[in-house]
């Protein structure tokens, strides 16, 4: 058995574990603890780690919930798991969270119309990591090349295909590998990926280590496929990674950004979604000493990116805090 399918087998186990001793812990206090489930990634992406960190403040502060983060597929898995209920929550990329609201791309025909918008978390620059001795000095130059694409029909592969095609590039012109974030930056490493497009916020760990190598560059895009993909694509906007931001990284980098966004399904109850909104902002610095991208989670920009209505019990939290009318 491979080491990641044995430690992903003993995390199963190890929540397992817990979710039993917790209901156990609820029927002999003569209560019943509901559990929300949060859709999230792989291990290996930021999905995890953020869903992890909102379960325990669910389980900490939110009364009669435990939390409980969910591996999955990633942003498209998780749209069509609050489309089958088969999660309360989620965490979802912008550009997912389109299409999957109006049956387009990946979800072409099938529109998921029951999810809800509670907060956006953070903002994801996309990196277009390449290798240096893949002779790839431009996106165009990505024809031809292996393309380290996620999950089959994940957010990863669903962003990729969306820039690529401002340069004339499909699915067809490249070799798509399947697999884990970690699987795709290994790929980086070991040269069985060329290139991999990695929507995450600025000063990833991931990035930093595949840039500190040396064998790996960040690419440029073209003012003229920024404007193309943002006419297109309204949940992405321009944004620059700042010369200087990694090792190995002198220029400034012009490229788009979309958000990652906390979403629910239509029946979690309004006010249980309203207890939700109130513990994480209420308390933000457990969630930052989790993980850094909650320092870009504030009520002033929670509705960035948000491509669907906002659930009733995140719009109520909003409106109390003055965030919106």
């Amino acid at each position: 058995m491979k080491k990641s399918s044995l430690i992903g087998l003993v995390l199963v186990l190890v929540m397992s574990l817990l979710l039993s001793a917790c209901s156990s812990s609820s029927e002999a206090n003569g209560s019943e603890e509901k559990f929300l489930r949060i859709g999230t990634a792989s291990m290996g992406g930021n999905f995890f780690p953020l869903g992890s960190a909102i379960s325990t403040i669910i389980s900490d502060h939110v009364d009669g919930f435990v939390g409980s983060a969910q591996a999955t597929g990633g942003s498209a898995e998780n749209a069509n798991f609050l489309g089958t209920k088969e999660v309360e929550l989620a965490l979802v990329q912008s550009g997912t969270l389109r299409e999957a609201t109006t049956g387009t791309g990946a979800f072409e025909g099938r529109k998921i119309e029951n999810m809800r918008g509670l907060t956006s978390i953070y903002f994801n620059e996309f990196h277009i990591l390449v290798r240096k001795d893949a002779g790839i000095n431009s996106i165009e130059d990505i024809k031809g090349k292996k393309v380290a694409v996620g999950p089959a029909a994940s957010g990863i592969e669903i962003n990729t295909n969306q820039l690529l095609e401002q340069y004339g590039i499909t699915p067809d012109d490249y070799k798509a590998v399947h697999g884990t974030r970690q699987e795709a930056t290994d790929g980086l490493q070991t040269g069985q990926v060329d290139v991999h497009i990695y929507g995450t916020g600025i000063g990833s760990a991931q990035v930093s280590e595949l840039l500190r190598t040396g064998e790996v560059k960040l690419l440029p895009m073209s003012q003229e496929a920024i404007d193309k993909m943002i006419e297109e694509y309204p949940d992405f906007g321009a944004a620059v990674i700042p010369a200087g931001t990694y090792e190995n990284q002198e220029e400034e980098i012009p490229t788009v950004a979309g958000s990652s966004v906390l979403v629910a399904h239509d029946e979690v109850d309004e006010e249980v979604v309203y207890s939700v909104m109130k513990e994480l902002y209420e308390n933000k610095e457990d969630l930052i000493s989790a993980h850094q991208y909650f320092k870009q989670m504030n009520t002033e920009t929670a509705t960035n990116g948000m491509v669907v209505d906002l659930h009733p019990g995140a719009e109520k939290y909003l409106k109390e805090v003055g965030a919106i009318k």
